[in-house]
């Protein structure tokens, strides 16, 4: 089985959160969780992590819709972090949106690389891993 290195959640629902995590630890994707409740918190996780020298998250959860910072002005910020915050994640915005203009939005940032509806489906996941993991593994920027 795939598994990343850990995962970060970024959604101010936290009953999503608690659900989301279950099934990632259910399905063995990862053994580190970590939560963000919006885009801000998010970043100043990444932030953290470079000052520390950690890794960043294999992969980033990401919700449209959240207070102080939502997921289209994260990803906008995201832009600017240094390119070790960004090698190897996979960014997936994870939405109840279905307004045609936000899909339309999303797939105008680069460090996007899928755009899936919530709840977090196991085939969903899996198609997105598949599609990446080599990049992971090898430690490369994701392309799409």
């Amino acid at each position: 089985m795939k598994k990343f290195k850990s995962v970060l959640l970024v959604d101010d629902d936290p009953t999503i959160n608690f659900v989301h995590k279950l099934f990632l630890t259910e399905w063995e994707v990862t053994d580190q969780i970590y939560t963000a409740a919006n885009g801000q918190e998010a970043l100043d996780f990444l932030a953290k992590n470079e000052e520390f020298g950690r890794h960043p998250p294999s992969m980033i959860l990401l919700d449209i819709n959240m207070p102080v910072m939502n997921g289209f002005e994260f990803l906008e910020a995201y832009q600017q972090l240094p390119e070790s915050n960004k090698a190897s994640v996979i960014m997936a915005m994870l939405t109840t949106s279905l307004h045609e203009k936000d899909r339309e939005k999303a797939s105008k940032f680069m460090s996007l690389d899928s755009y899936m509806s919530k709840p977090l489906e196991k085939d969903q996941l899996m198609e997105v891993i598949n599609k990446h993991w080599a990049q992971i593994e090898a430690g490369e920027k994701l392309k799409i």
